[in-house]
């Protein structure tokens, strides 16, 4: 599969996201498998989008020891304490039981103040995909549903209008690359984006 587009690259996480709903794994251990999946590339200043897929494809299983790189690039320095932080805080939650509640979903407190909306790796996956690329489209099969009434957004001229979600442009662009700056932007919109 080509993955050069934000579609391409919602697409790609719709399928995982069937293929893996019911794979039993915790996001915290996903995430540790991602953290080690991803330290072979911390020299780097950034991957392609293909790499991403790659990379979050494979941390449904954990990976063999890899022997990690003696220097590493600032954002990806930057990149994996995010991780550790998000890693911290589910360990935590798991710990006071807060992960356990069943209106979890709504919206979780970890103790150190971060703010969960997502608590498996499947969902984590398809809301940092939209949160930080888009992609999707009305009638792809992960859920997502347009919220129903209008919705604020800037226009050109920097004013708050409110409009039907419907009529958004949500274009399809081409990601060259995928920074460790972004990649940050993609593991807050897992945690956070609905």
């Amino acid at each position: 599969m080509e993955i050069t587009t934000n579609r391409d690259l919602y697409c790609f996480v719709a399928e995982l996201v069937k293929e893996r709903r019911d794979h039993p794994i915790t996001l915290r251990a996903y995430l540790e498998n991602l953290r080690r999946r991803c330290q072979p590339m911390r020299e780097r200043d950034s991957l392609t989008l293909y790499e991403l897929a790659e990379v979050l494809g494979a941390s449904f299983d954990p990976p063999a020891e890899a022997q990690a790189a003696a220097r590493a690039s600032q954002g990806f320095l930057t990149w994996e304490n995010c991780v550790t932080l998000q890693i911290q805080d589910l360990l935590e939650m798991e710990e006071s039981g807060a992960i356990k509640d069943e209106l979890r979903y709504f919206g979780v407190d970890a103790p150190r103040g971060a703010r969960w909306y997502n608590f498996d790796p499947c969902t984590y996956l398809e809301c940092g995909v939209a949160g930080t690329f888009g992609g999707w489209q009305d009638g792809d099969e992960t859920g997502r549903t347009y919220v129903p009434g209008p919705v604020a957004v800037m226009d050109a001229s920097g004013k708050i209008t409110s409009v039907d979600p419907r009529e958004l442009d949500e274009p399809v662009v081409e990601i060259a690359e995928v920074t460790w700056e972004v990649f940050v932007e993609f593991l807050e919109a897992g945690q956070q984006y609905e």
